[in-house]
């Protein structure tokens, strides 16, 4: 054998390697990376609880989270919604659609505020609640600027 000597094989080795190697270092990583990475889906979550009188979440995301609560034929609702700066105002309006089960949208604007008006860039939460009679089986839609955020 000729472990001192450069032949062809011993190229065609190194070349293998030189080529394979970080091939398999980066296969490695995104696999490594798969396994640590938190599961996203698509920014809206919907969770169910089993506790009767705990708050359910119907919308969290980057934007808008909304928790709902029925209780004693009363559908209780509060939320926040991020704004651009502290100066934009928050303008909440629901509408339940008589039909069975009721189907309630809450239609959250955002508003610019006044010409003239400085105000510092700083990304401010607005929060916002309510209450509305309907049958526990209501359905509930949120609308952000008039685009749907969850039906």
């Amino acid at each position: 054998m000729k472990f001192t000597q450069v032949t062809w094989y011993s190229k065609l080795l190194a070349l293998i390697l030189f080529a394979a190697l970080p091939f398999i270092g980066f296969c490695a990583g995104v696999w490594y990376q798969k396994q640590i990475s938190p599961k996203q889906d698509g920014n809206v979550i919907v969770t169910d609880t089993d506790k009767k009188d705990a708050p359910k979440t119907i919308v969290s995301s980057n934007k808008v989270s909304l928790k709902t609560n029925f209780k004693n034929g009363t559908l209780n609702y509060s939320g926040s919604v991020q704004v651009p700066t502290p100066c934009h105002e928050l303008d909440v309006q629901t509408t339940v659609a008589e039909s069975y089960p009721e189907q309630v949208q809450v239609r959250l604007k955002i508003q610019d505020p006044k010409e003239g008006t400085n105000c510092a860039q700083v990304i401010t939460e607005k929060e916002f609640s309510g209450q509305l009679q309907v049958s526990k089986n209501a359905s509930v839609s949120v609308y952000l600027n008039e685009e749907l955020v969850r039906q």
